[in-house]
């Protein structure tokens, strides 16, 4: 209740640190979620790269140049979301010399302002993309043995060198069947978090292998939270730069 009309595209973000068996899941739990909500959603694949065959956000960018919108082939699913390869598009935006400021700003100006924007990416885009400003991104945690080693190195990162404070996401994965290794995981990285970078973490459990009502309402409730520190694009063609330095400067939206 009370979800607000969105002020512009609003940019949430999900951690990529190589557990797709989770990842992947996960960000299909809540494109359906933001859905459901009544928002438009795209997906800003940061893993996978654009090509001829597969157009993403740097045709995005060249058609925007140009007048049109919509280049051909990026198109909307049949889950009613857009799922747009990023990889070459943000690396052209952050060039040397560019800024985060004028790299949001561009992107701003493609989505229309009821959009949910995730970027799912790499934590050296994200620290690159958005460090320094309020959203958090979320980062899971699974019960694979190098979720320790990889989530650790990404909280670090996020931390030091974006500023940027996550929301840790303790998966499980394994039903009922796996009750001693349930939080394993992020329990030791958040001794990890404590003892060397003096942060205390607090993870929220989600079992993606669980159905119905009352998991939908949790996936709703962790997609509304996202929302409350998502950062506002805007739409840099008719806000300007300055308009973006304030969206990066508050301390995100509630509602």
């Amino acid at each position: 209740m009370g979800l607000a009309t969105l002020a512009g595209p609003q940019m949430v973000s999900l951690v990529s640190h190589g557990d797709d068996q989770t990842e992947l899941p996960l960000l299909w739990q809540l494109c359906c979620a933001w859905s459901e909500l009544g928002y438009a959603v795209t997906v800003l694949d940061a893993t996978q790269a654009e090509s001829a065959a597969q157009p993403g956000l740097e045709q995005m960018m060249e058609y925007r140049l140009a007048g049109s919108y919509e280049p051909p082939g990026v198109e909307a699913d049949a889950t009613q979301w857009t799922i747009v390869p990023c990889a070459k598009g943000i690396q052209s935006l952050l060039h040397p010399g560019s800024s985060n400021w004028q790299a949001l700003a561009r992107v701003g100006q493609l989505f229309a302002a009821e959009t949910v924007v995730i970027l799912y990416a790499g934590v050296d885009c994200l620290v690159r993309l958005l460090g320094h400003t309020a959203v958090k991104p979320l980062l899971s945690v699974s019960e694979d043995k190098t979720s320790l080693l990889t989530s650790y190195l990404a909280l670090k990162r996020l931390l030091v060198q974006g500023r940027l404070e996550p929301t840790i996401l303790n998966m499980i994965s394994a039903g009922g069947s796996n009750l001693a290794v349930r939080g394993k995981v992020s329990a030791h990285l958040g001794e990890c978090a404590r003892k060397f970078l003096g942060y205390e973490l607090k993870a929220i459990d989600l079992d993606l292998t669980l159905e119905g009502p009352s998991h939908g309402a949790r996936v709703r409730r962790l997609a509304a939270r996202m929302l409350e520190s998502s950062l506002t694009l805007g739409n840099a063609g008719t806000r300007g730069y300055g308009a973006m330095g304030r969206s990066l400067n508050a301390m995100g939206r509630t509602h």
